[in-house]
């Protein structure tokens, strides 16, 4: 897509994502590489379920700003993550409630407990707390990005990365989705996540092997 798509795209993915629940109006992050290397981000401190197309930044691939708008404040994150995955064109952060408050409890989204959430996230691993906006955090996520494409900052949400921006987005919904059903099941007794043998299995058939 162009950049006046693109813009559009991801103006409206930041008002859905607050439309459902994933965030408060400050909360969260979303950025776009775009064909050239440029990167669009969604601007530090402001509401982002009303954010219009032209109030999204772009960044030159370091990081500076082409236009004096003012990224997101986790742009260390967004850096990392795109020097570590070439492959990676999307990244989607969130402050989705039911992701937050597992990672609270200490609950791990390893081993998966259903078969389906496998097969669209992968392994979902856990970064352990580190201060938001700072290279700490970059850091650490930027080496669990080498192996997961969905992983959550502990205490504050997920992170969910993508060849595009549509599949960064639904990995994102589907982890929430999965949190609600953790919940809900934990709710009910102990849980037990997935054998061994049964993710082997997943992996296959997600590798298309």
């Amino acid at each position: 897509m162009d950049e006046r798509e693109a813009r559009t795209a991801l103006a409206a993915l930041t008002a859905r994502l607050e439309a459902r629940g994933h965030n408060g109006p400050l909360d969260g992050n979303v950025s776009l590489r775009l064909s050239g290397g440029d990167l669009l981000t969604t601007p530090t401190g402001r509401t982002k379920g009303d954010l219009a197309p032209e109030a999204l930044v772009r960044l030159a691939p370091d990081g500076t700003p082409r236009d004096g708008g003012r990224p997101s404040s986790e742009l260390r994150l967004h850096l990392a993550v795109y020097a570590a995955r070439p492959d990676v064109h999307a990244i989607v952060h969130a402050h989705s409630p039911h992701v937050v408050a597992l990672s609270i409890a200490g609950v791990s989204f390893e081993p998966p407990l259903v078969p389906e959430s496998y097969l669209t996230l992968g392994p979902v691993l856990t970064v352990p707390y580190a201060t938001p906006t700072t290279q700490d955090v970059a850091t650490a996520a930027a080496e669990v990005a080498t192996r997961a494409d969905v992983f959550v900052l502990e205490r504050h949400g997920p992170v969910a990365l993508g060849p595009d921006l549509g599949t960064a987005a639904i990995r994102l919904e589907t982890l929430e989705h999965v949190a609600r059903i953790t919940w809900l099941a934990r709710a009910l007794g102990p849980v037990v996540g997935l054998p061994s043998e049964a993710i082997e299995s997943l992996r296959a058939l997600r590798a298309g092997t």
